[in-house]
Order: structure tokens, then sequence, then C-alpha cells
């Protein structure tokens, strides 16, 4: 499963399949202005499992921004922001 989710400035969600290199196989016609400023890319195995991963793992990152990292387990660290990685 290697996909780009991103937001179309009407609120619309774009979805695109990329291929191993990260290019649209498919792009959406829409010009990278006309985008708002955030995207996902999911690399994983197309199957079952992983689309469930996907799916805990966004719950998870929800919860994060709404009710802070106690709602997923994880403990404040003193005024520090959690790391991201990208």
């Amino acid at each position: 499963m290697h996909r780009r989710y991103s937001i179309h400035r009407d609120g619309d969600l774009l979805v695109e399949d990329l291929d191993p290199t990260g290019k649209p196989i498919d792009p959406e016609p829409v010009k990278p202005e006309d985008r708002l400023p955030i995207e996902v890319t999911v690399l994983g195995p197309d199957d079952a499992d992983s689309k469930a991963a996907l799916i805990d793992l966004l719950e998870m990152a929800l919860g994060l921004e709404l009710e802070g990292p106690e709602s997923v387990g994880l403990r404040k660290r003193d005024g520090q922001k959690l790391d991201v990685l990208s």
C-alpha cells in the first residue's frame, strides 16, 4: 500500500496511489496551490492487518491531538513537545 492523502481547498479528500518511488500512478488533477498544506503518505503492505494498523494509528493521532498524550498511553515530558518522526 503506497498512498498519499491530501485535502483540496473545497474540503474534498484527495487519494493518490503511489509507485514504490513515491510518484503518483494516476495523479489527481489538482494543482499544489489548491491543496491544503497537509498530507499523509502511507507505505505498507496492502492487506487487512496493515489497513487495521493504519486505522489504529490514525485514531491514536487524533486522540493525541484532541485529548493529549495521556489519552494514548504516553506520559507528559515536563512541558517538552513529543518527538515527531518524519
